[in-house]
């Protein structure tokens, strides 16, 4: 536990200035002079959700494949991008619910009640899961790639992350 603790302070410490100089590998100081920035801290923020951003797509990489947990895995980082890199965080995930149901009917109405096909029993279930897990993560693909796209628009200074 005591080597744990040292290395999450040396870490900690690698990768925060105190003085909020350098910010993964950031000159704060530097780009707070030669731009239009509010504050420093709005600099740290946009950094800090980059890193968030990092970690999200880490986390959605590394889902399981297997149904259903991997429309759970994808539901929660769905939840935290809309919450943490979009404005109006009370409406998005009811958005996304209803846009995940929506298409769970539809794919539902495609694979499970095709006159030629019916009844399929579960088989067309796990059809239907399989292409809305499909849609799904093509969907928060794009999230995170256009969050990303806007954050370098935004900010080149995140060229330089570390």
């Amino acid at each position: 536990m005591k080597k744990f603790m040292c290395l999450t302070s040396l870490f900690l410490a690698l990768t925060t200035n105190v003085g909020a100089e350098i910010y993964h590998g950031i000159d704060i100081d530097a780009v707070y002079k030669n731009s239009d920035w509010n504050s420093k801290e709005d600099i740290i923020e946009l950094i800090d959700n980059y890193t968030l951003l990092l970690h999200y797509q880490e986390e959605m990489d590394n889902c399981p494949i297997e149904l259903p947990y991997v429309l759970l895995c994808y539901d929660k980082i769905a939840e935290k991008i809309l919450n943490t890199l979009y404005v109006q965080p009370q409406y998005n995930m009811e958005d996304y619910r209803n846009l995940k149901n929506a298409l769970s009917k539809a794919y539902g109405l495609k694979n499970c009640r095709n006159k030629y096909a019916w009844p399929t029993g579960s088989i067309c279930e796990i059809e239907s899961d399989s292409e809305l897990a499909d849609f799904l993560k093509w969907y928060i693909h794009n999230l995170i790639k256009s969050s990303k796209e806007k954050m370098f628009f935004y900010s080149p200074l995140l060229e330089n992350y570390k």
